[in-house]
């Protein structure tokens, strides 16, 4: 059930807009309702979405000694050489700290959305002057933890699917954490439906059969085919979550939320709960009185409650709208210029035809004059923003580089100090030796053969009776800087000779 706080008017008619499927619906006073597209409406809100395809986003790392006032130019820099946008094009850029944890960088997401794509999305809308508020679509989930729909206590997956797109978005505590745009559109599952099936169905029909039966139907041939398709796209969506899982150390995923352009598809949350093992729930909350007598696009109703938390909070963080109506009048430029006028006009009304030039000529020139120089300068500055990412890029290349020769440089240093360590050893293992054949020829005995590695020597000796073995070994340990052992002396099966291995460990200065 949901909250009293949720279902409360709005202090505004709240108008949800679809530039995609040029859908749109109202709500006041706990009802929804069918908008219209072609009528505005000064005093309502107006709110509405970007697809995930349509901007481009990425996590970009900046060092944690960048002081605060810094970031921002830190970012976009970053945001133009490793998202790769075009110095020459103009680019809403807004950006929010992520919960991954760096000890050297912190971490950000960063969205850009290109201004001239927003134009070609919202350019049919010519009906509709203004737009409060719009936002990408991944980021409408966030208003279900502020109006306490949703816990902020688990980490949830959404996964919808428009006509033209599809995403996968994923929240943590309540906060945004991941998001990927996917190839499973709806008109995507249309197409490669027919072409499995072998011949084409209309896309319409297919989505009547799916709102209706689901990915159950009558024909078994349409039958498989939904099982094969869907079990591919659910598929897809675990190889995805199971990413995110990794980069961003989830331990797991409490639960999905399952919506379409087309509403509820039956059977489907069931299919995705076998497929990737994890509780899946429909992606539908009611949040007026007669829910249950209207059919919406689950996304039209996130937009109601995302304009809910917009007007009770006015956070512009997510907001990317470039179609805001002008403040009143008093707040802007021209309204205080209209007041300075007025204030003049009550001081001296001897100049009335001078202020009207000078207003209206003179300060309008100059004002387009700003604004060409204005334009100049961005273009300038996001120029320099691609120099200057390519200069990082470069200084990256050169620290690889000499990363390599110190590694090289390491490598040498060592050899030439084992070189050095065995040009002093040697000689002083030949001395050793001498020394040790000595004592086996003053005790009747014979050397074998002779391994030594850098800590000791085995030498294997023969000799007639097994006590001059033991008095070889008694003189060996008397000797200084010596330590001498041996696992047995044994007799030679088929000599009268006795053979043992003496282990003759190396200690000390000789």
């Amino acid at each position: 059930m949901l909250k009293k706080s949720i279902m409360g008017s709005s202090s505004k008619t709240i108008v949800t807009v679809d530039p995609y499927s040029s859908s749109s619906f109202e709500y006041q006073d706990n009802i929804i309702s069918k908008g219209n597209i072609k009528r505005y409406e000064q005093k309502s809100f107006y709110n509405s979405y970007i697809q995930t395809k349509d901007v481009i986003s990425s996590t970009v790392d900046i060092d944690n000694d960048i002081s605060q006032e810094d970031i921002k130019d830190a970012i976009e820099i970053k945001a133009y050489d490793e998202l790769g946008l075009e110095s020459s094009r103009e680019y809403s850029i807004f950006y929010f700290e992520s919960n991954r944890t760096d000890n050297e960088f912190k971490v950000f997401n960063v969205i850009a959305i290109d201004k001239e794509r927003l134009d070609e999305i919202f350019g049919e809308l010519k009906d509709i002057k203004y737009i409060d508020y719009i936002t990408v679509a991944p980021f409408l989930m966030k208003s279900l933890y502020t109006r306490n729909i949703l816990s902020e206590e688990s980490t949830d997956c959404f996964v919808y699917f428009h006509k033209d797109d599809a995403f996968v978005a994923i929240y943590q505590d309540g906060e945004y954490i991941f998001s990927k745009s996917i190839r499973y559109s709806l008109k995507n599952i249309s197409d490669t439906f027919s072409k499995e099936l072998g011949k084409r169905v209309d896309e319409s029909e297919l989505f009547a059969m799916l709102s209706k039966s689901g990915l159950r139907n009558e024909n078994s041939a349409y039958q498989q085919q939904f099982m094969k398709l869907f079990g591919e796209v659910f598929v897809y969506i675990n190889d995805v979550v199971l990413y995110a899982k990794r980069a961003y150390g989830l331990n797991a995923i409490d639960q999905i939320f399952l919506g379409t352009e087309i509403g509820n598809i039956p059977g489907m949350d069931e299919f995705c709960n076998n497929y990737v093992n994890i509780p899946t729930k429909k992606l539908e909350f009611k949040i007026s009185k007669n829910a249950n007598e209207i059919k919406i696009d689950p996304l039209h109703t996130l937009l109601i409650i995302n304009a809910q938390e917009y007007q009770s909070s006015y956070d512009e963080s997510l907001n990317v709208s470039i179609f805001k109506r002008p403040p009143p009048l008093w707040k802007r430029p021209s309204g205080k210029l209209i007041q300075s006028v007025a204030a003049a006009l009550m001081i001296s009304l001897a100049y009335p035809g001078y202020q009207f030039v000078y207003d209206n000529f003179f300060l309008q020139e100059e004002l387009k004059q700003l604004n060409d120089v204005e334009k100049s300068l961005v273009l300038k500055v996001n120029s320099m923003k691609k120099e200057l990412a390519a200069v990082n890029k470069e200084k990256a290349a050169i620290s690889k580089k000499l990363s390599a020769k110190n590694k090289d440089l390491n490598f040498r240093t060592k050899l030439l100090k084992e070189i050095y360590s065995k040009k002093v050893s040697y000689p002083m293992k030949a001395k050793v030796l001498t020394n040790l054949f000595d004592k086996v020829n003053r005790h009747n005995s014979n050397v074998v053969s002779v391994d030594n590695n850098s800590s000791d020597m085995i030498i294997t000796v023969r000799s007639k009776k097994d006590k001059f073995v033991t008095e070889l070994m008694k003189d060996i340990s008397t000797t200084k800087g010596y330590e001498v052992s041996t696992e047995l002396i044994k007799k030679d099966e088929n000599t009268t000779y006795y053979e043992s291995a003496i282990k003759v460990g190396l200690h000390g200065n000789f």
